[in-house]
């Protein structure tokens, strides 16, 4: 028994050591973005991602091997004592008893760190606040959300290549305080150049603008899902949390940025220097857009790289540009506008891959090798220029989360508010006088627009084009209040995005539209007209225009959009009129928003002048239809019945004949 709690209290210690280093490594080594990130790392799947975890196993090793060693040795002691203790047969003896009880004390104290350390882990993965956000529920969807399905979208007839440079954890905090960043010396002065000389939604000539990250949008795969779906990766639905095996389904009920570039005749590309696997991002691209994906394993297969060529996360981005130059290359000679999206590797955390080539110009490692970067996605822009396919082709860079290398954070002044890098070249003017507050969310649009696409609206996903003068939900509602219903549970969310149910997305040409038909069916009655006797018999009542006759009871008829002739209306003797030649009344029709007459009442027949034709018509209501009653006398003579006709219904029109002896136009209230 005592061997076992001996052995208890090692795997305690051991425990705490990994508790320690943990604290250590998601402070010092990697910036947590939230605890989503934690749950979807942990159900997907790590291939490729082999590099990150080696060297977190490594880095525990490296740093807690003294501890370790000291706590085997410390159990191998007591074991040892306590085996020859028991051997002597002194089991009574006071150094047994002293055993003992310190087997005990060291269980519990190792106990009591392992609580206190553990909670303050806890603590730090934001697992409090992430519970706390499931328990409440939002409603940001059903009130802001495009789907793009029902959501009209309009290309130009000549369609615009388009060139998406996804770069890993860049940021426009790397720049200088003379260009709004958070370094002292500028790690990015090349990409702040681009981005300046081009658009990046700023009315500031000097500063550079950026977007936000809000919740489940912080890591590679749901940053790009905000980019190009204009939502963020939520985990919280049981039936989406699986790995994303090769049978599995990425967001099957959303229409991407990829779906509807492929609806549009484009082809599609993603390249990548790892394996495309990792976190479902070839189920992704494959499932939405149909995208031919270029990865570390295609490249061997290309020989670009030799069979056995392995560095950081496959091959780093040196050898990236020079595959995508040459697919490029080949990709362009097609008569056809292409989408060629790649993602770039060597700015991933902890500490990123130094290449050879690269500057020595910063003390810590990663401030290189995000300057080497920035020296060599500028390089790949300005090959790009100098091809015959740029002038047709618009080209986005823009990082796809914010940096999680913990050096970040410990350069930047405290409470300085950390943006991604995004900047759109030879796209559209952007004309607006305002320096755009807009997430990672609102790219997805305003990429689309940025291809010379028109979207009513002006809205995709939860994401607003920044050329659009609608505001962003981040200028409508503001940071705080959008990021925290983001992070809420929505029944929106897991019924409509992750499970298809159509029935709460409101498409324009059926909004409202079963009411509608419910209204039409009500208010409309059949057109009729008024007999000669009954109008005799209330003509005083006719002079005020608040009256409304009320007709026979008939059945209602539905408005089906086609006109039909009434066959129950009672036709009107024709007698001569006085006043011109061919003196008719005519009936406005009913439907429609405008009501004809501007008083609404009924207005008595005037007597007729020698000019004849003394009616006026009143407005139109509908779109079509009416009723008409050419008025008895003159040359035409004769009854036309009315039909029924415009779009939507009113409360019935009615046609008072003409006094005999008077000629002109009857208007009836609507």
């Amino acid at each position: 028994m005592w061997i076992a709690v001996l052995t208890v209290s090692l795997i305690l210690y051991i425990l705490l050591n990994i508790i320690l280093y943990a604290s250590y490594y998601f402070t010092s080594q990697l910036s947590l973005g939230s605890f989503a990130q934690v749950l979807y790392t942990m159900q997907n799947s790590m291939s490729g991602s082999e590099s990150t975890w080696s060297e977190a196993v490594g880095g525990f090793f490296v740093r807690q091997w003294p501890w370790l060693l000291l706590g085997i040795l410390v159990y191998a002691g007591l074991l040892w004592l306590y085996l020859k203790q028991k051997k002597t047969g002194e089991a009574g003896n006071k150094t047994m008893k002293q055993l003992k009880t310190g087997f005990l004390g060291l269980v519990a104290t190792l106990t009591a760190l392992n609580g206190i350390y553990g909670y303050q882990l806890y603590n730090m993965f934001g697992i409090d606040k992430y519970n706390e956000s499931q328990a409440k529920s939002s409603d940001l969807y059903e009130n802001y959300y495009a789907d793009p399905r029902t959501t009209k979208i309009e290309f130009p007839e000549k369609k615009r290549n388009l060139i998406y440079i996804i770069c890993e954890s860049m940021e426009s905090t790397f720049a200088d305080p003379s260009a709004g960043g958070g370094f002292k010396k500028s790690l990015i002065p090349e990409l702040t150049k681009l981005a300046k000389e081009n658009t990046d939604f700023s009315s500031d000539p000097k500063t550079l603008n950026g977007g936000l990250t809000p919740g489940n949008t912080g890591w590679t795969i749901a940053g790009i899902t905000a980019q190009s779906m204009g939502i963020p990766l939520n985990v919280g639905n049981s039936d989406f949390n699986r790995n994303f095996e090769d049978e599995s389904q990425f967001l099957p009920y959303v229409v991407g940025m990829g779906d509807i570039l492929k609806e549009q005749g484009y082809s599609n590309f993603f390249m990548c220097g790892s394996e495309a696997e990792f976190a479902g991002r070839r189920n992704y691209y494959e499932q939405h857009g149909d995208y031919t994906i270029y990865d570390y394993n295609t490249a061997k297969k290309d020989k670009i790289i030799p069979q056995d060529y392995r560095v950081w996360w496959g091959m780093e981005d040196e050898k990236l540009f020079a595959y995508a130059e040459k697919e490029l290359t080949e990709i362009a000679k097609k008569d056809e506008p292409f989408n060629f999206t790649m993602l770039t590797v060597d700015t991933h955390f902890t500490g990123g891959y130094l290449c050879p080539d690269c500057p020595d110009d910063f003390e810590n490692q990663y401030e290189n090798v995000i300057r080497c970067s920035d020296h060599k996605v500028t390089e790949f822009v300005k090959w790009i220029q100098k091809q015959d396919f740029y002038k047709d082709t618009t080209i986005i860079i823009a990082g796809d989360h914010k940096s999680m290398d913990g050096m970040v954070n410990e350069n930047i002044p405290e409470g300085y508010e950390r943006k991604t890098f995004f900047t759109v070249i030879n796209g559209p003017e952007y004309t607006l006088n305002t320096t755009r507050q807009y997430a990672t969310l609102d790219i997805y649009p305003t990429i689309i627009e940025a291809l010379g696409a028109s979207i009513e609206g002006d809205r995709l996903g939860l994401g607003t084009s920044l050329y659009s003068r609608t505001p962003t939900l981040i200028e409508e509602l503001g940071f705080e209040a959008f990021n925290e219903q983001l992070n809420q549970r929505s029944e929106f969310y897991d019924s409509v995005i992750l499970n298809g149910d159509e029935s709460k997305i409101s498409k324009p040409d059926e909004e409202n539209g079963d009411s509608k038909e419910e209204e039409n069916y009500e208010q409309q009655e059949t057109p009729v007209t008024i007999t000669a006797q009954e109008y005799q018999e209330n003509r005083d009542s006719f002079t005020d225009p608040g009256y409304v006759w009320t007709p026979p009871v008939q059945d209602p008829v539905y408005d089906s959009g086609i006109t039909y002739p009434d066959p129950g209306t009672p036709e009107v003797p024709s007698e001569p009129s006085t006043g011109g030649d061919n003196t008719g009344t005519t009936t406005p029709p009913s439907g429609g928003d405008n009501t004809g007459g501007e008083s609404g009442g009924t207005t008595p027949p005037e007597s007729g002048g020698e000019g004849g034709n003394t009616g006026t018509n009143p407005p139109s209501g509908g779109d079509s239809g009416g009723t008409a009653t050419p008025d008895p006398g003159g040359e035409g003579g004769g009854t036309t019945p009315p039909s029924t006709g415009g779009e939507t219904g009113g409360t019935g029109t009615t046609t008072p004949p003409a006094d005999p002896g008077t000629a002109g136009q009857t208007e009836t209230p609507q």
